[in-house]
């Protein structure tokens, strides 16, 4: 090849700004992937257990105190917006290569789609705050928001993954584990 031709038959490689936004993603999500699976494997039915007035004590500390009303919705935006961004700089970088895409969009419509199960799950919580103490009422709260932290969850986890395999993808690990 002469030089003129590689000069403009360069290969499109994505940038590292690209690739770190695709790690932090992933890290973010990491933490909401992990939260998710200890609330719907080890929390909620150790709550179903203890009873839902517990679980509405707990809540109204937890959930409902300063570091629960910041730390998740911080944590669910960032996760969004790190993985938008990563879209959004991969396609700049002209969307090489070509099979990072799927996972790249997975990861946003994941984000997005657990938000909106947050969107669900969010009122449910908050509503706990003023609820009495009728164990029927908490019950019926506990019940709705375990589906549709399962849901959420299911949804951060996905993108959590997402961003995983466009990582291994844009950082060119072509090699073959060896068991």
């Amino acid at each position: 090849m002469n030089v003129l031709t590689k000069m403009f038959h360069k290969k499109k490689r994505t940038s590292r700004l690209t690739k770190r936004l695709i790690f932090l993603a992933a890290f973010v999500n990491s933490l909401l992937a992990g939260t998710n699976v200890n609330r719907a494997l080890i929390d909620m039915p150790a709550w179903q257990q203890v009873g839902a007035r517990a679980w509405a004590s707990f809540s109204r500390q937890a959930d409902l105190g300063l570091g629960g009303l910041v730390l998740y919705p911080a944590q669910a935006f960032l996760g969004a917006i790190l993985s938008i961004l990563a879209l959004i700089n991969f396609q700049r970088d002209g969307g090489e290569p070509r099979q990072a895409r799927i996972p790249l969009y997975m990861a946003v419509f994941s984000t997005i789609a657990g938000l909106l199960a947050t969107s669900r799950a969010a009122p449910i919580m908050l509503g706990v705050r003023d609820m009495g103490e009728e164990s029927i009422d908490l019950q019926h709260a506990l019940n709705r928001f375990q589906m549709w932290s399962n849901i959420r969850g299911a949804f951060q986890m996905l993108a959590f993954v997402a961003n995983l395999w466009s990582l291994f993808i844009v950082s060119g690990s072509r090699r073959k584990v060896k068991l």
